[in-house]
């Protein structure tokens, strides 16, 4: 009876063993099989569209030597961009699997002279790619030249830029996250211009494209994100700085957590600050006597994060951080109305406020918008002033 039970669970090990042999086989030869798509750039050609595929090195093991690239570019031009795409396909023998692609970098002529619309368009109707992929676009250089970046810490480019955007988004607050959905949804109801992340590159070198640049400690070229880029119907307009798109996106509400930083005051030549928590901000659209205005309340809470002033004075600290907070924000106003483009949304706050005026106010919005009074209120308070700041 003994020997009879003992052979049944050599018999189940043995099977077991087997199926998980048989099952790593079977996966190996289809990641084998397929290449996995990790990010698409997008670029205009002299034919219409190229497009670089970056694929993921199946060779490179996540703890192997520099040496071993982590990421493979397939380069290819065509009159369309599926053409382009089908061009690669001709030319690599393994199929392209493009479901797994998690971002999308549009180069910035593609961006500003042919516009983003088609693209857009595209990729929210191939079934092969998936609808949560990021979308961004370049600053200074080709989507292609940032995808052929070798990068520190990470071997695939576009999981160093996924990255970067998460950590952003968690600290720095001056980039949010955006995808093809939300784009094609603005476009489409047209009541508030887009604005899309945006990456560059610390330096023009062609070491960046080369193992080379991550040999040493420091390397030579960067991937940096640091702001949102804003449009003009589907073309592109221009990049807001850093500071401006912490203002930005602190107005939309998208802040998760950002810093402020400036000065003690006029007789204080020290600086300070503020790490802020909590936002909250309110555009309300104001109807007197026949006129338009807007008025924008933005509640804040936050912790001193650290302080160079000779005297930390919160009440001081918090109206210097509420002056510094209205002024940009008044700033930013100034500049969007200059260039009498709304990507701020306040057309948008008067569809969902007051939607029986919003038609003749829409009709009239270009002659409108340049000079319309904006009042702008910042309440600011610091809850904590940090552990280092309690030490007498």
């Amino acid at each position: 009876m003994k020997k009879k039970a003992w052979a049944i669970i050599f018999f189940a090990i043995l099977t077991l063993g087997s199926s998980v042999l048989i099952s790593k086989n079977v996966e190996d030869t289809l990641i084998k099989s397929i290449s996995i798509v990790s990010a698409i750039g997008i670029d205009s050609s002299d034919e219409g569209y190229e497009i670089t595929l970056q694929m993921i090195n199946t060779a490179a093991k996540p703890d192997s030597a520099g040496e071993v690239p982590g990421s493979i570019i397939y380069q290819q031009s065509g009159r369309t961009i599926s053409q382009a795409i089908k061009n690669i396909l001709n030319r690599n023998p393994k199929k392209i699997f493009l479901d797994s692609a998690e971002l999308i970098v549009i180069g910035e002529q593609t961006a500003r002279e042919r516009g983003i619309h088609e693209i857009i368009a595209l990729f929210l109707t191939e079934s092969e790619i998936s609808t949560s992929i990021k979308i961004m676009v370049s600053k200074d250089y080709p989507a292609s030249k940032i995808l052929k970046t070798i990068t520190p810490a990470e071997k695939v480019s576009s999981k160093r830029i996924n990255d970067i955007v998460h950590s952003n988004e968690l600290n720095l607050g001056s980039v949010a996250s955006i995808y093809p959905v939300k784009v094609m949804n603005e476009l489409l109801r047209n009541i508030k211009e887009i604005t899309i992340p945006y990456v560059t590159l610390s330096s023009d070198k062609e070491i960046g494209s080369s193992q080379d640049n991550i040999s040493s400690p420091e390397p030579e070229v960067l991937l940096i994100i640091n702001g949102m880029a804003y449009f003009k119907k589907d073309k592109l307009a221009g990049y807001l700085t850093r500071d401006e798109s912490k203002i930005y996106l602190g107005l939309i509400n998208s802040t998760k957590k950002t810093t402020v930083e400036t000065t003690c005051g006029s007789d204080d030549q020290g600086l300070f600050t503020i790490h802020i928590k909590k936002s909250k901000t309110s555009v309300k659209p104001v109807y007197k006597a026949g006129m338009l205005s807007f008025q924008i309340k933005r509640k804040v809470k936050g912790e001193l994060f650290e302080s160079t002033c000779r005297k930390d004075d919160l009440y001081h600290l918090e109206s210097q951080t509420e002056a510094y907070l209205k002024n940009e924000t008044a700033n930013l106003i100034a500049k969007s109305q200059e260039e009498n483009n709304d990507f701020l949304g306040f057309l948008k706050e008067v569809y969902l406020r007051n939607p029986y005026t919003f038609s003749d106010i829409s009709k009239r919005w270009k002659e409108l918008y340049p000079e319309i009074p904006v009042e702008v209120e910042v309440d600011l308070k610091i809850e904590d002033i940090g552990d280092v700041n309690r030490i007498p």
